[in-house]
């Protein structure tokens, strides 16, 4: 509801498309009420929503990410979500890192995460698979921010039998941007000597996935609706 504030306070200068992202769960029963007040109040201020749930993984990206994108245009035009452009997913071996490159900070060694480990640990019938780790084979899980604990976005089997969680740079490239993208954050948020950098996994989580973003500006773009 803040984005409602400032299209208000924006007056006569509110945007022509406003693009509002949000977990798939503002559709469940006690969330969907509020979501239909937002899209609600927006047809009020002018304008016409449209909303889907969006995987990036359709989008070339090896993250199985759902997010729901809310699109509004300023009047009658509406933004068709059928236009957007899917592609096949990249192997996730183009965003790991070389497996000399990883140290030991990432290798995992907490007896409360080993023992969640699903390929080391019978699951219990009925269990919450949710609550397991899971090796990253052609993709991993939705990137949050933090790696490690569990549930996380998946773990790597190293070829010496251990398991790690993805670094910061992984996380980074997963989400879609690329390493020069990244090293600017890090060289204003870096990493303190033998630690990990919770501030950087903490941005990957919470941002939005860049290919996700892009093909929802070019069919913008295209349809003149930006203008």
């Amino acid at each position: 509801f803040e984005t409602l504030k400032i299209i208000e306070n924006l007056g006569i200068w509110k945007p022509r498309v406003v693009i509002w992202e949000n977990v798939k769960g503002v559709l469940d029963k006690d969330m969907v009420h509020a979501f239909n007040d937002y899209l609600s109040y927006m047809e009020g201020l002018g304008y016409c929503n449209s909303f889907e749930v969006l995987n990036a993984m359709d989008f070339g990206v090896p993250q199985s990410r759902e997010r729901i994108f809310t699109v509004s245009v300023l009047g009658n035009d509406k933004f068709n979500f059928s236009n957007l452009k899917r592609v096949e997913t990249v192997p996730i071996k183009e965003y790991l890192q070389d497996e000399s490159e990883i140290t030991d900070l990432y290798v995992i060694n907490q007896p409360s995460m080993l023992s969640k480990i699903e390929e080391l640990n019978p699951v219990p019938r009925n269990s919450n698979y949710n609550r397991y780790l899971t090796v990253i084979e052609e993709y991993c899980w939705t990137i949050t921010t933090r790696q490690d604990r569990c549930p996380n976005a998946g773990i790597i089997k190293m070829s010496d039998g251990k398991y790690r969680i993805l670094t910061e740079i992984e996380v980074w490239r997963l989400m879609g941007f690329d390493d020069a993208d990244f090293f600017k954050v890090l060289n204003e948020h870096p990493t303190r000597k033998g630690c990990r950098n919770a501030t950087l996994y903490h941005q990957a989580g919470n941002s939005i996935v860049v290919p996700v973003l892009e093909v929802i500006f070019r069919e913008l773009l295209k349809e003149g609706l930006t203008c």
